[in-house]
């Protein structure tokens, strides 16, 4: 259930309160248009200008003072330069010349890498700050190491250096079914979604013996195939055919070393 009140926007005179007021929450704004005439497009393009940025009161977005981080949601290999990242910085500050680690990689590490140049909005500038969504050329620190985007997979960050990142197999999360056509046990396997992060998972724990449509508990995951960084306060979404559920990770198991050989070990 929602609070929305939805709003029939029919005037000029009713965009510059409502832009101010759908950051409450509270209303729901409804523009009647025709893509064969145009009727209603110049209000609702308006609208859209009136707008205020979310970012300072977002809390998806960090300071820009605090550790960057930086998340991955596209990869280019550009010839004559190498290779280029996109994404969204959700904490930080980045400038050009600046070592970032790279990660987590199949195996659960981070490899140094530097931001040769920034782009924001098709043009090069000096600085990305927290909320921008932009895109880094990033080559190897490593000399004799050259990145391709086999390198890269669904799930994989920028993150500062003075920060010790460290990706987990298992995490803990209260969460609650949105659909299932049957009953969900130990050992159920679904997708996970967390940010960028798309990877199969398998349930090693529930509070209760089975879930079903509309249940709400504790489940316990475990990655299928490498590590992911998550913390906890991410919110998670797992589907599995028509099977659907919503969650929030509040705790997760780090492991002693991240290696290949013992990346399931836990303190």
């Amino acid at each position: 259930m929602t609070d929305k009140q939805p709003i029939h926007v029919k005037d000029e005179a009713q965009i510059v309160d409502y832009s101010k007021g759908i950051a409450s929450g509270r209303v729901c704004p409804i523009f009647s248009v025709s893509n064969v005439t145009g009727e209603g497009l110049p209000l609702l393009k308006l609208f859209l200008s009136s707008l205020s940025s979310r970012v300072s009161v977002n809390d998806i977005f960090k300071p820009d003072t605090d550790p960057a981080e930086f998340v991955i949601d596209g990869t280019y290999q550009v010839k004559g330069m190498g290779m280029v990242v996109a994404g969204t910085l959700l904490a930080g500050t980045i400038k050009p010349n600046d070592v970032m680690h790279l990660g987590p990689d199949k195996t659960g590490l981070f490899k140094a890498v530097v931001v040769k140049s920034i782009h924001h909005k098709r043009v090069e500038v000096e600085t990305a700050r927290s909320g921008q969504a932009v895109c880094f050329h990033i080559k190897a620190v490593a000399k004799k190491e050259v990145l391709v985007r086999s390198s890269f997979r669904k799930g994989m960050k920028l993150v500062d250096p003075k920060t010790t990142p460290i990706p987990v197999y298992d995490f803990e999360a209260s969460v609650v079914i949105l659909n299932n056509a049957t009953t969900i046990r130990v050992n159920y396997q679904a997708v996970i979604h967390c940010g960028v992060v798309r990877q199969a998972a398998k349930v090693t724990y529930l509070e209760n013996d089975i879930m079903r449509t509309g249940s709400k508990g504790v489940m316990k995951f475990r990655f299928m195939y490498h590590p992911e960084h998550i913390r906890e306060g991410d919110t998670i979404l797992f589907r599995e055919g028509k099977t659907k559920g919503l969650g929030e990770v509040t705790r997760v198991f780090h492991p002693e070393k991240v290696t290949q050989k013992n990346a399931g070990a836990f303190k």
